[in-house]
């Protein structure tokens, strides 16, 4: 994801924004609710309608430039129809009712497109910027609900393969989209919704907590930017393309364009800086996963030798070598860095008092033939008491979906 276009993304948002900011001067007017209903689906329209003529044109480039802000003005009219009571009153409801079921069209279209993940995206952050407002037992439903995705996370993080490892496809599927996608995007409304409560009064009482926020704000944006590391290295060992960053800078756009409409006075620039902030976060760990010196098979081979390290600190403890990788958590490795090879494959290991052997399978590159695939040793010690081991049947495996199996 380039910075050029994630500026470009950014103007025609940022004109959204200034519209919508001269329909809301007006603070204390009675009908401002009504007024801002209609602006936002006359602005979801108007985009809408740009964008279609852009696709029946092909100017695929342009109609991307346009999504950020159609997915912001729609999550900010999904909230307004959501937090606002009074336009479903029997005065109101026969203009709210038609907005409603022309953004349910609007969906169905986008879903119709091969789109759903602009679907994915409004829905979550949606949810996520109301369940902040949430009080009584719906606050309980959203911190558990929460509590769970951080669980997921954490699971996927310490031992990914374990999550990944011998699932069906739907299983497999709903474990991906879940950790790559739902929560970067939490994470990042979170982030948005934890600034903007740490500068939302002129003299914060009370600083430790702010600061408490703020941290926790920098700590969620620096784990989006090593996911966004991570599945770009993944996106060139498996010749597809990372989403991720594209996802954020769509996220941090609609959020940003809440705040600048929620926020008043100099508190409006936080949503600028918010989005570049997120915009260079994205784009800066983009490159560093597109950066030629880091490849999948060299990461593959730094983190075999940091394994490799831990084993060795293991035996000169114990005196033996662990039987298992898992014995090396937590006091040698807080956790087993996994190979960037096959995504659904770990390390080759076998173990015993007086050998071990630390291995993977080993691809050149996507798309290689089977003959290329082969196992790789990278340390081991002692003789092995058979010479077979689970390995083989992983290369195997990895053969049998390759070209000219």
């Amino acid at each position: 994801m380039s910075i050029e276009f994630s500026v470009a993304g950014l103007a025609p948002a940022a004109l959204v924004v200034l519209a919508g900011m001269v329909v809301r001067a007006r603070q204390a007017d009675e009908k401002l609710a009504g007024r801002w209903l209609f602006f936002l689906f006359s602005a979801a329209a108007l985009l809408f309608a740009a964008q279609f003529l852009i696709r029946r044109w092909q100017g695929y480039r342009f109609d991307a430039l346009l999504q950020p802000a159609l997915v912001g003005t729609l999550v900010a009219l999904l909230v307004h129809l959501g937090a606002t009571s009074e336009l479903w009153s029997r005065r109101t409801i026969w203009i709210t009712l038609p907005a409603m079921l022309a953004v349910v069209a609007l969906m169905v279209y986008w879903w119709i497109e091969k789109e759903p993940l602009l679907l994915l995206i409004g829905a979550i952050t949606v949810l996520v910027w109301q369940a902040w407002e949430w009080r009584g037992r719906r606050r309980w439903l959203a911190y558990l609900a929460l509590l769970l995705l951080l669980l997921m996370v954490c699971g996927w993080i310490l031992d990914p393969y374990l999550m990944l490892k011998d699932r069906s496809e739907w299983l497999y599927g709903v474990i991906l989209v879940g950790n790559l996608f739902v929560w970067p995007i939490v994470a990042l409304v979170l982030v948005a919704r934890l600034v903007y409560t740490s500068i939302a009064s002129d003299r914060p009482s009370n600083w430790p907590a702010t600061a408490i926020r703020l941290a926790v704000a920098v700590l969620l944006l620096l784990v989006i930017g090593d996911l966004i590391v991570t599945e770009t290295v993944w996106a060139r060992a498996e010749d597809s393309l990372s989403v991720i960053p594209v996802v954020v800078f769509m996220v941090a756009t609609a959020v940003a364009m809440l705040l600048a409409w929620t926020a008043t006075g100099w508190r409006r620039l936080v949503a600028l800086a918010f989005v570049l902030l997120v915009t260079l976060t994205a784009s800066w760990a983009f490159n560093l996963g597109s950066w030629y010196a880091l490849s999948p098979p060299w990461l593959t081979e730094a983190r075999a030798e940091k394994v490799d390290r831990a084993i060795q600190r293991y035996y000169e403890r114990e005196g033996r070598y662990p039987i298992r990788l898992a014995n090396l958590t937590p006091f040698y490795l807080w956790r087993i860095p996994q190979p960037m090879i096959f995504r659904d494959q770990t390390w080759c290991y076998e173990g015993d008092d007086d050998h071990y052997r630390l291995g993977y399978v080993h691809q050149p590159g996507f798309g290689w033939p089977r003959e290329s695939i082969s196992i790789r040793i990278h340390a081991a010690a002692g003789e092995p008491p058979k010479p077979s081991w689970p390995c083989d049947e992983e290369l195997e495996r990895a053969r049998s979906r390759a070209p000219g199996y």
